[in-house]
């Protein structure tokens, strides 16, 4: 799935004929995962090769513009626009060998008519005016749309099993090997990604669409996958959670505050410590508040991560000193981010093992120094000294 980046330069346009000749054959491609960010969940393209006509091109959905205008913060806003594209399958080939990633060819089941009625609704999609669509992850995308295709076609009467798995399951085992990557992920998602996969909607990611397209059945109730064939030697295979060291990590800072805490907390106040994990937690939530609001992006919203990275601490921070009921501010948004990882510990929206230990480190630690805040003397207070009575 081309997620960020195109897989190569926009391919030129192919001249297409006006319709297919009896020899026509329809499959679907699915090209392994590769390295780079943008290619860690594959890609899926059409195959349509007709003997016949002398054709042999490749539809794909997931080619944009990197010089369109306003680009950049039109893909942060969420307004993605995507585009279907036509290349020569030798220029398609090329390109996976070229970044070492494997190629598999499903050959569907397709009588001449619904081939035609494919290749109609293809040619309907390669109009000026229709070759661009607002690109989203999870509901539309380069594999979604060739399910969708099929279907309008009469190609399948689809039938396949829900995964047993959520969105973001489904997403995590591709990055599990990328731990930031990966922690970066579970903290943007909201709780829309924990919602679980059904039949169809598995479709989103290239590979379980090869999956679900083995499953499924013609109308006639025939296989819909004639053949499966390997273009190019796959290599990939699902990797292990790489996350354990990053947990370590945060769990010792996490250790580490809390030891700090105890040793200290009745000769210091508030202090830089405080000051530094206000940043850090306020900035976080502002910027998952953000992608939440102010973003068209289906996948960050109601993001229950938002329970402990308060957005508010990023005042709190920048007031400091100047604020005197910090320490009252402190108590409780200490309790709200204890009971909002509750809440998501108890299964609501998983919430990341590393941010779990450090937030919840930071508000005991924000719960310890108030209860032994020391009490200023009465001379230091403000408030008369009295001094001896002369006898």
């Amino acid at each position: 799935m081309a997620v960020l980046l195109i897989l190569a330069v926009l391919p030129s346009r192919a001249q297409v004929p006006d319709s297919l000749s009896q020899e026509a054959r329809v499959s679907v491609l699915t090209v392994d995962p590769g390295t780079p960010v943008y290619s860690l969940w594959g890609h899926s393209a059409l195959r349509i090769l007709d003997p016949g006509r002398g054709f042999d091109a490749v539809f794909n959905w997931g080619t944009f513009d990197p010089d369109l205008f306003v680009f950049t913060p039109r893909f942060a806003y969420g307004d993605m626009q995507y585009e279907l594209s036509v290349e020569p399958m030798s220029g398609f080939l090329r390109g996976a060998t070229l970044q070492e990633r494997g190629v598999s060819e499903q050959v569907l089941t397709l009588d001449p008519v619904v081939a035609q009625t494919l290749w109609d609704l293809l040619r309907v999609n390669m109009e000026p005016a229709n070759r661009a669509y607002a690109y989203d992850f999870v509901r539309d995308n380069c594999s979604t749309r060739i399910l969708e295709l099929l279907v309008a076609a009469g190609a399948t009467g689809f039938a396949g099993e829900p995964a047993d798995s959520t969105y973001r399951q489904q997403v995590d085992r591709f990055v599990h090997h990328q731990a930031w990557l990966d922690l970066g992920i579970d903290l943007a998602f909201g709780a829309r990604m924990d919602r679980p996969v059904t039949a169809q909607d598995r479709a989103f990611l290239p590979l379980e669409l090869e999956y679900v397209l083995e499953s499924a059945s013609t109308p006639a109730g025939e296989p819909l996958v004639r053949e499966t064939r390997t273009l190019l030697e796959r290599k990939w295979t699902q990797s292990e959670p790489g996350s354990d060291r990053v947990d370590l990590l945060f769990g010792a800072v996490a250790l580490l505050i809390l030891v700090y805490t105890v040793r200290t907390r009745r000769a210091s106040g508030h202090g830089p410590l405080d000051h530094t994990l206000l940043f850090f937690f306020g900035g976080m939530g502002l910027f998952l508040l953000l992608m939440w609001v102010a973003t068209l992006h289906w996948v960050t919203a109601w993001n229950l991560n938002l329970l402990w990275a308060l957005p508010t601490h990023l005042v709190a921070a920048i007031v400091w000193t100047r604020w005197k009921g910090l320490s009252r501010y402190l108590r409780i948004s200490a309790w709200v981010m204890l009971v909002g990882l509750a809440v998501q510990l108890s299964g609501v929206q998983p919430v990341p093992t590393a941010m779990a230990l450090l937030a919840g480190a930071t508000a005991l630690r924000f719960l310890l120094l108030d209860r032994s805040a020391p009490t200023l003397p009465a001379s230091e207070s403000g408030s008369p000294a009295h001094s001896p009575s002369n006898p």
